[in-house]
């Protein structure tokens, strides 16, 4: 786990990438960084699927956020609880392609739009992106990662489009 002691902040949100690397940060950040992806793919054709999808997997700050213990959130919407756990290799390969595309379209409107796009820090977003690059690059994974190991392989089947 990732673990700051001058901010006494322990991650609490996970996202996975297709090489087994791990972003670890915050559950807001995570949560910003998710609705990112679902404003992009809302613009993108055959997007608007996963997007649906991934607004399941943040809570509705005013409703769902009473029950939100950082981690994960009781989803009134589904009555189920959510841990905010991504890994992108549970996706099929097509939204594994959306996601990464809509997060690509994110990046270039949150470096011209700024804050105006996102409230999230943009340094925040960039740590995120910057694996993304390093895992399409084929970089060693364990060069940047938040986590002291590989993530497992993965044999969960999430999101839309699985028959």
């Amino acid at each position: 786990m990732d673990y700051n002691p001058i901010t006494k902040i322990m991650a609490s949100c996970f996202i996975i990438y297709k090489d087994g690397r791990c972003f670890s940060k915050r559950w807001s950040g995570y949560d910003e960084i998710i609705k990112i992806a679902i404003k992009e793919l809302l613009l993108l054709d055959d997007g608007k699927e996963l997007a649906d999808w991934l607004e399941l997997q943040i809570p509705i700050l005013e409703k769902e956020i009473e029950n939100d213990s950082c981690y994960g959130f009781y989803n009134e919407r589904t009555n189920d609880f959510i841990n905010r756990h991504l890994d992108t290799r549970s996706l099929t390969e097509e939204n594994q392609n959306l996601f990464w595309k809509a997060i690509q379209n994110g990046r270039i409107r949150f470096i011209n739009e700024g804050t105006a796009y996102s409230p999230l820090d943009f340094d925040y977003f960039e740590r995120f992106y910057k694996m993304f690059e390093l895992a399409e690059n084929n970089e060693p994974p364990m060069e940047f990662n938040d986590w002291s190991k590989i993530a497992n392989s993965c044999t969960e089947k999430n999101g839309p489009g699985w028959k």
